[in-house]
Formats: structure tokens, C-alpha cells, sequence
């Protein structure tokens, strides 16, 4: 992505579930895909005009990434660190390995250091191969093993992707997504204007 402040970020999960109310009241629910995020991202205002004209720079980036199917890789500026930590007190040096998953929101994690504490509300990335799946830690906890420590994440694991072996990253947890085709509004006005566009997450 290229190095422009953002004054908007609207990607959150879609769960994937849809519902419908009976006559008598009764609430169904139904899962109809894995959950994936997706929503808009708004830049600040770019310069059409001098040496360097950020706004058609940005248009040609969109539109190429759309063209060449491209995956663009996106840390969000606010969720760099789990929020209890800063850069420097940050205790971990490289990433967590995933032993093993108990079920698709029960993460047993090994490579995390005793005694740190990760809030509901902080971000990891899980990272397998060319796979990428950006997720929230979903309770609140202390780290009390640094070979088998449960962690809880929402919204749950797509089906049957990751396994035992994967690298857990806390640390610039970055989201793999797409450009979503003919998203954007991209208007030429006499001064500096933002672009609009939307994403999606894929995994690879």
C-alpha cells in the first residue's frame, strides 16, 4: 500500500450469517460463508498538481492492483501493537507459533512470553505458507505459558485452512486484501481531494 494517511478506515469482519424471523417469533440463523473483512478506506487529501501528483499516482495504483488480480498487504496504523505495549517496551523478539487449535477459535500458541497481557480487541495475523488471516484476540488475558497458552479470537477460523505450525504475529499484524473492483470514487476537483475504495480480505 502505498505511503498515504488514511482519515478513514470502515473494514470490520462479515460474519457470514444471515437471519430470518418466523411468524412466531422464532430467530434463525444461518452461516453462509467464512468470515472475511471488508469495507472502505478513505486517504487524505491528495495534490493533483506539481512534480508528483499524488492523486492520478493513486489511481493508477488502484486500478492496476484490480487489473493484475493484485493482493495488497495493510497494517492499520492504530493497531500496530497489542494495546498494552508500545514499541519500546514490546517484551517479544520475532513471532508465536501456533501448536495447535483446539477448535476454530481456540488458539494454544507457543513462542509468547510470561507475564504480557493481550486485550480483547488487539489484532493478529495468522500466517501459513502464502496465507493470511487477519483476526481479533477476543478475551482478555495474562500469559502464564510460554509453550501452550490458549488464546481466544473472533471471528472464527475459516474451515479446514490453518494447521499446527503456523506463525502467530502480534507485532504489525498486517491484512491481506483485494481491491474491490470499480469501488472507487475517484473525482478530479481544483484542489486536493481524497479517493474512496472499498476491500476485501483473501487469504492469498
Amino acid at each position: 500500500m502505498p505511503a498515504y494517511a488514511f482519515i478513514e478506515i470502515g473494514v470490520d469482519p462479515d460474519l457470514g450469517i444471515d437471519f430470518a424471523r418466523t411468524e412466531g417469533g422464532l430467530v434463525i440463523t444461518s452461516r453462509s460463508t467464512d468470515p472475511y473483512w471488508s469495507g472502505p478506506m478513505t486517504t487524505r487529501p491528495l495534490f493533483a498538481e506539481g512534480p508528483r501528483n499524488e492523486h492520478a499516482d493513486f489511481r493508477a495504483f488502484l486500478s492496476r492492483c484490480v487489473d493484475k488480480h493484485l493482493r495488497v498487504d495493510f497494517v492499520h496504523p492504530r493497531h500496530r501493537l497489542p494495546r498494552a505495549y508500545s514499541d519500546g517496551t514490546w517484551p517479544m523478539v520475532g513471532n508465536a507459533d501456533l501448536a495447535s487449535l483446539t477448535d476454530l477459535r481456540t488458539l494454544v500458541l507457543s513462542g509468547l512470553v510470561a507475564g504480557m497481557t493481550l486485550q480483547s480487541g488487539d489484532r493478529l495475523s495468522i500466517v501459513q505458507g502464502d496465507m493470511v488471516c487477519h483476526r481479533w484476540v477476543a478475551e482478555d488475558v495474562t500469559v502464564t505459558s510460554a509453550i501452550a497458552q490458549i488464546l481466544e479470537v473472533t471471528p472464527r477460523l475459516p474451515i479446514g485452512v490453518f494447521a499446527a505450525g503456523a506463525t502467530v504475529v502480534l507485532k504489525d499484524p498486517m491484512m491481506r486484501f483485494m481491491i474491490v473492483p470499480g469501488s472507487w470514487d475517484d473525482k478530479e476537483v481544483p484542489n486536493a481531494a481524497p479517493i474512496t475504495f472499498e476491500v476485501m480480505e483473501a487469504l492469498r
